[in-house]
């Protein structure tokens, strides 16, 4: 099978800040030709399930525009240029919460939409974290730190009140850890 098995008719970018943009016009495989708009760079985001010693997920309430709400979330952020990724958590969780962490627990990448864009989420579980300092948000943000037991972070996840699918996934891929080490 061919690596790119559509052709490229035209292409023009949309947008370049915050995050690029472009449209393109494509010859599919089967000879239809269709509009696709998409974020081509590929981008690592983090995202950690901070966990305090006594067992608390120490998650954000933002508002994200676009739902007109307020989620529940796990800490997250974009990887800086030329940043590794364990630093980029450490960066993300002090920023957003002002909190350091301890050990961190890497789980599988995945790609959130690579229907719209090329990014990889790498989840993490960042144990022993604690509040050091004020957080540090950007303009942009909106943001209230809410601890609860990371077991109510699973019945919330279950009644489905958290509604961000990458915070789900990164619950969804921290869960076997955290029951086989006793903390649900």
């Amino acid at each position: 099978m061919k690596e790119i098995p559509w052709e490229i008719l035209e292409s023009e970018a949309l947008a370049e800040e915050p995050v690029k943009i472009v449209h393109e016009r494509l010859r599919t495989h089967t000879g239809a030709v269709l509009d696709y708009y998409y974020q081509p760079k590929p981008i690592q985001v983090v995202f950690a399930l901070p966990l305090t010693k006594n067992g608390e997920a120490l998650l954000i309430k933002q508002y994200r525009h676009p739902t007109r709400r307020f989620l529940l979330e796990v800490p997250a952020g974009k990887v800086d240029p030329g940043e590794d990724l364990e630093t980029a958590v450490r960066r993300e969780l002090l920023e957003e919460i002002g909190a350091e962490a301890g050990e961190l627990v890497r789980f599988p990448s995945f790609y959130p939409q690579p229907s719209f864009n090329a990014a990889v989420f790498n989840p993490f579980l960042a144990l022993g974290s604690r509040i050091v300092a004020e957080p540090r948000l950007e303009s942009g943000e909106l943001i209230e730190t809410v601890a609860m037991p990371v077991c109510q972070a699973y019945k919330l996840l279950e009644d489905g009140r958290i509604a961000d699918a990458s915070t789900a996934l990164t619950l969804f891929y921290a869960r076997p850890w955290l029951e086989r080490h006793g903390y649900c």
